[in-house]
């Protein structure tokens, strides 16, 4: 393959250059010159480590250990997360300060946690507690919250934000509108339902739980 200059005529022992693509390798070699000649060195290689764009430290709470859950808009313009420290954290891609969080009253959100495709809507659920959150992206505010009979352990949000599902230790699966914090049905399964999940139109929810079955 051809090479490309990158640098000419320097007298440092170091050269930082710029633009490379993450993740690709890239090979490279130097020309010493001197008034008596020149030495090329042997052809060498590295490849550009895909850094992250920024972290953030949130608190470990109680369970400490144990990591946070994320979620991305459709478009990767937000990120939210749940964690063991009892908060909600919204994330623009852009930056490492949150946009804004919520606190619990002593529930953790850990594994809980789904936003809508353009990012509007954010659904959380909560140990101990026992509630399911809905906010909007432009406050910290739920817009409602919904008390269950156990544990919630799954949420999941459509595309759109319509619609809410949510299941819980209390052996049921929860559907809602988003303008409303009572449930448009409840269904009882034989056991605790762990995972929840809905089509991006609203129209189908699935269903899984410890009593073995599929709904």
């Amino acid at each position: 393959n051809p090479t490309t200059q990158v640098a000419n005529d320097i007298t440092n022992l170091s050269y930082t250059t710029s633009g490379l693509d993450k993740g690709r390798k890239y090979y490279w070699k130097v020309v010493a010159t001197d008034p008596s000649g020149s030495n090329t060195s042997s052809i060498m290689n590295f490849t550009f480590v895909m850094n992250p764009e920024w972290s953030y430290e949130a608190g470990t709470g109680t369970g400490s250990g144990y990591g946070q859950r994320v979620a991305f808009s459709s478009d990767g313009e937000y990120m939210v997360t749940g964690s063991k420290d009892n908060k909600v954290y919204l994330f623009s891609k852009n930056s490492s300060t949150p946009l804004w969080n919520y606190t619990t009253v002593n529930a953790s959100v850990y594994g809980k946690i789904a936003i809508s495709a353009d990012g509007e809507y954010i659904v959380a659920g909560t140990d101990d507690d026992n509630k399911v959150y809905l906010f909007i992206k432009g406050s910290s505010t739920p817009l409602w919250s919904y008390t269950t009979g156990d544990n919630v352990i799954s949420v999941a949000i459509s595309a759109d934000g319509e619609h809410i599902v949510a299941g819980s230790y209390d052996n049921k699966v929860y559907l809602f509108n988003k303008s409303s914090s009572t449930p448009l049905w409840t269904y009882t399964t034989g056991a605790d339902v762990n995972k929840v999940a809905i089509s991006a139109n609203g129209e189908y929810i699935i269903a899984g739980g410890f009593d073995d079955k599929i709904h």
